[in-house]
């Protein structure tokens, strides 16, 4: 099994200009999706990251028992690149709301001056080492999240580049559990592929589209109806929202059957931050963060 990498920054283009003719009101941000887009696609073509190298027999067995191919920490980062990515991300946060460009500002002279540890950045939001990010971002005065954003947004295309790699190694056709089978993240999306409605999740993590079961929360598993539900965005069937009573997590679904594709599920994210605050609103929280961190 393997994933076209270059396919999928094609398809999230084209997506992006589908949302820019049906609802210009949100121009602004799909412009900054495009650009970011477009810095990494550019590092995508240059990263180098060490082989992934598996035994496809014992890989065979940690999937079938459930267990991902990667540990977070086993994933190669291009470091050089990630950099020149996150300094060319940072110049566009620049133009952007004043706390993005308030954060990319003082990263940015931070990355001039040097004094930034970007070995010990990237290894935080690799190992989801949140009290390492937390004093990183202290030191520079910028809020964590925004801190982590810009740090994920400059990883992707070395976690995108490493998970495509381990998935030509291992067949993932018969995965069907709520984790990422390369990494172990949760879903930060969802969307229902082919006529029978398919399940398939976006990996907040590393990115990897992967099956995912067709009924329960990802988040507790439960699958007792009592505990489930669906709500649709107003004038919106493209879209459900799961939400569940159990954990009070809750799940975006794209249904491609009336629109887009799961290949463009980082931007869909994104782009239906609107249904994020529906949810919120009812009590219900998001359990796995997107993709791009924002």
């Amino acid at each position: 099994m393997g994933t076209d990498v270059e396919a999928i920054y094609q398809l999230m283009i084209e997506r992006l200009n589908d949302f820019r003719q049906k609802r210009p009101y949100i121009e602004e941000i799909v412009t900054f999706c495009e650009k970011v887009l477009e810095a990494q696609r550019e590092v995508q073509a240059e990263i180098s990251v060490p082989p992934v190298r598996l035994d496809r027999a014992h890989m065979a067995v940690k999937t079938r028992e459930g267990f991902p191919v990667l540990s977070r920490e086993d994933f190669p980062v291009d470091r050089e690149r990630s950099a020149k990515l996150l300094e060319r991300l940072c110049r566009i946060g620049l133009g952007e709301n004043p706390v993005l460009a308030d954060g990319s500002k003082r990263l940015l002279e931070a990355m001039e001056s040097g004094g930034v540890n970007l070995e010990g950045l990237f290894a935080a939001v690799v190992n989801d080492d949140e009290a390492g990010l937390e004093a990183l971002a202290g030191e520079l005065k910028i809020p964590p999240p925004v801190l982590k954003a810009l740090a994920k947004l400059g990883l992707q295309p070395s976690l995108s580049a490493s998970a495509a790699a381990a998935t030509r190694e291992v067949s993932l056709d018969g995965w069907n559990r709520p984790h990422c089978p390369v990494c172990g993240a949760l879903p930060a999306m969802a969307a229902l592929v082919g006529e029978e409605g398919r399940r398939h999740g976006l990996c907040s993590f590393c990115g990897t589209v992967y099956r995912l079961p067709r009924v329960g929360c990802p988040f507790c598993g439960t699958e007792n109806p009592d505990d489930l539900r669906y709500f649709y965005g107003e004038d919106e069937d493209l879209y459900r929202v799961q939400v569940c009573d159990r954990c009070s997590g809750y799940l975006k679904i794209l249904d491609t059957r009336k629109g887009g594709s799961v290949e463009a599920l980082a931007v869909e994210d994104i782009l239906t931050a609107h249904l994020d605050l529906v949810a919120e609103e009812q009590g219900y929280e998001r359990k796995a963060p997107r993709l791009w961190g924002i």
